[in-house]
């Protein structure tokens, strides 16, 4: 990933007004961040952990999305993170949902996706992080390839918030 500014992070939100893109609690460290080693930026807003977002790459620039986490009830069973494709036990998937970019407030036009919980898929994917208590499928593609995939992932869901429903 491309190094970005705080500023650039800010202007890239895409499903949210730009007062709140103003207001919005970016990563602690962020000016000795490691961006060669992030396939996008992606973190919980540590005074909202029902907040999260992640910017990514695409053709047209980087794209900041504002995701809302649905609390998880149910079994706690295994469960698959779209983006980067890892396992994780029950807790460790959380329901996602962003607000379309053109929806207009009370529509409550979103888009859904399970993701890691803690939006670290950059850390899955390469390698840096091991959920724990589960044994992961064997992997035949190579590390290059499978950071293509996350990233490919993730820009399909922008690409999809941003189509008309």
């Amino acid at each position: 990933m491309q190094p970005l500014t705080e500023s650039q992070i800010r202007h890239s939100f895409i499903n949210c007004s730009k007062g709140e893109a103003q207001r919005l609690n970016l990563p602690a460290g962020l000016s000795a961040w490691e961006w060669s080693a992030e396939i996008f930026l992606g973190w919980i807003d540590p005074k909202s952990p029902q907040r999260g977002y992640a910017v990514i790459e695409t053709e047209d620039g980087p794209r900041g999305i504002v995701l809302a986490k649905t609390e998880r009830r149910g079994s706690g069973a295994a469960q698959m993170c779209q983006f980067c494709m890892t396992l994780h036990p029950g807790s460790g998937v959380s329901l996602y949902s962003a607000a379309r970019p053109s929806a207009r407030t009370g529509q409550h036009n979103t888009l859904g996706t399970y993701l890691c919980a803690d939006l670290r898929c950059s850390d899955y994917t390469l390698g840096r992080r091991r959920p724990a208590g589960i044994r992961q499928m064997e992997e035949t593609m190579t590390l290059e390839d499978r950071r293509e995939r996350t990233l490919e992932k993730a820009r399909g869901f922008v690409a999809r918030l941003q189509h008309e429903a």
